[in-house]
């Protein structure tokens, strides 16, 4: 079975979103796996297509909306979900997601990532969305030109178990109430029996 594995770059202060504002020179590039497939979002491939080499991976595209075509780009059809686990038992390299962070928190909350490697600059970016690193298990780290760490976790998903009460939504004004009610009426919590 094939592995998905997201490949971010980070900021010493845990950014993850649109590295090219504040690193002084774009790093996707250094994301990109030597060969094999390569998972991308819509925007994230729109806007980096053209100034990366990718002439030697297979480029597979999410998103419900056409690309622009490009020699070894294929579009995914269908329903996103179903198609990614499929494409995981199909015999192969790993596929690697390229910076995409939208997709990556959708195959997060769907189960199917299974590593992620963080290149970790020495930069502070101040603003922008954090990767929550809860769930990951460290497996390796390693020093890299110009004071980058790479580190490599391995995705832990905890086991679910059906809650005790259903959650269901209020409505158009948010927040979640039980579909269980409470009693109204005082009872015993001990019934005796004659």
């Amino acid at each position: 079975m094939r592995n998905i594995v997201a490949r971010l770059c980070m900021s010493e202060d845990g950014i993850v979103e649109r590295p090219e504002q504040w690193l002084a020179r774009p790093a996707i590039g250094q994301l990109l796996p030597s060969t094999g497939s390569v998972l991308f979002g819509r925007r994230t491939f729109e806007r980096y297509a053209g100034s990366l080499g990718l002439e030697d991976t297979r480029n597979l595209v999410v998103g419900s909306r056409p690309v622009m075509a490009r020699p070894g780009t294929e579009m995914l059809q269908g329903d996103t979900r179903r198609v990614l686990n499929a494409l995981k038992f199909v015999p192969g390299d790993d596929l690697h997601v390229i910076g995409s962070l939208t997709l990556v928190r959708s195959l997060l909350r769907w189960r199917l990532l299974d590593e992620i490697s963080l290149l970790i600059h020495p930069v502070a970016a101040g603003r922008g969305m954090l990767l929550d690193r809860r769930h990951l298990q460290l497996i390796s780290m390693c020093a890299r030109d110009g004071g980058v760490l790479e580190a490599n976790y391995r995705v832990r998903y905890a086991a679910t178990a059906a809650p005790s009460t259903a959650l269901v939504s209020t409505g158009r004004w948010g927040g979640t109430r039980s579909r269980d009610r409470v009693a109204s009426t005082v009872r015993p919590a001990v019934r005796t029996h004659a």
